[in-house]
């Protein structure tokens, strides 16, 4: 603490400017009368923050205050100037941070956990709660309706078709959803499936496989996306808010009419890395509880990887379900468990593979 002789205390009300002493302690400037001792002077007490100054070439007016009444004039010379003057700059400074926080981060923090909140609700929360909404039965009317909509303008191959459902109706695709699988007259290499049950399989895919082991596997995979409302799970969470709400207001009728329009685009569907793992292994389950070695999941991936310099990724069956080493290796372990499995194919299903490819 220091003490000066004296400065001078104007107020209004005073006559003359009064004599004081002055103390700086921490973030508190004290003044007493001047020659008051310590232990009997009543000092007049002012936080730092409340104080604000103006400059002159030889002094400093500190005013005590949000008023310009009531002020004490520091010399240049005295030992106080620089520190107080220091102290009132700091303190002005952690107010203003303090209210900055207070007034601007604190909001914008509080908006941003809105939006987070928000963001998890529609786009987490809000889906799992309409896909609850949606019965099987309403699932499958739903599938159909989109099916039907896209087929309009495809060609559709039905001599390969029949085939392919025949070849389907050998395996035990799904206990929930009956599997119907269309073939379409295209050299993209695609396939995908409807919500509900339809699977649709281009020629172009079809040319490019080479053994029925790939074909199951593919079956198998596309049939395990319709079994686990995989692709109903990603149409709910890429739809707007609003279109929602029709949902759990009107119920699976009023996700049918919002979709319909854009039945063309479900081709395009994107899984998650984690929904296409799931896809992966329980198609691989699907395979060896019809008796068919699952290394033909990993044959299908090898040899679609083989196409990514040739197909143009936007339209092939690579853009929805993109091949990483991370599939092709969780393909090649699962499968490697069952490397001693013999149980071939039947007959039949030997003769619609081969009418197939000769197709």
């Amino acid at each position: 603490m220091s003490k000066t002789p004296f400065f001078l205390y104007y107020r209004q009300g005073l006559e003359q400017p009064l004599q004081v002493t002055m103390k700086l302690v921490v973030d508190t400037l004290y003044l007493a009368d001047y020659g008051a001792n310590d232990s009997n002077s009543n000092y007049l007490r002012v936080p730092l923050r409340l104080c604000h100054y103006t400059l002159s070439e030889d002094s400093a007016i500190i005013f005590l205050g949000s008023s310009v009444e009531e002020y004490v004039v520091v010399p240049s010379s005295s030992s106080f100037f620089v520190p107080l003057i220091a102290m009132i700059d700091r303190r002005k400074k952690d107010v203003f941070g303090s209210l900055f926080k207070k007034k601007v981060l604190l909001p914008v923090a509080g908006l941003l956990a809105i939006i987070i909140v928000v963001y998890i609700v529609f786009s987490k929360v809000v889906p799992a709660v309409a896909l609850k909404c949606i019965s099987h039965r309403q699932e499958i009317a739903i599938g159909n309706n989109l099916y039907k909509s896209f087929v309009e303008d495809a060609e559709i191959d039905t001599a390969q078709s029949i085939v392919a459902q025949q070849f389907a109706n050998k395996l035990h695709l799904s206990t929930d959803y009956p599997i119907r699988v269309t073939v379409l007259k295209d050299t993209v290499v695609n396939a995908f499936a409807f919500p509900g049950g339809h699977l649709v399989i281009y020629t172009g895919i079809l040319n490019k496989i080479e053994k029925p082991e790939e074909l199951v596997a593919l079956l198998s995979h596309e049939a395990s996306h319709v079994n686990n409302r995989h692709n109903l799970k990603e149409i709910l969470s890429n739809l707007s808010t609003s279109f929602v709400i029709t949902l759990l207001t009107q119920g699976g009728g009023g996700l049918s009419k919002v979709i319909m329009g854009n039945a063309n685009n479900l081709q395009m569907l994107s899984y998650s890395r984690n929904l296409e793992r799931e896809a992966d292994n329980e198609g691989m389950k699907l395979m060896v509880s019809n008796d068919i070695n699952p290394i033909g999941m990993k044959w299908l991936m090898e040899d679609l990887q083989k196409l990514n310099d040739e197909v143009p990724s936007n339209i092939s069956f690579l853009s929805n379900h993109p091949l990483t080493e991370e599939r092709i290796r969780n393909a090649t372990n699962f499968s490697n468990k069952y490397r001693f499995m013999k149980t071939p194919m039947d007959d039949k299903q030997l003769l619609l593979w081969d009418e197939l490819k000769e197709e």
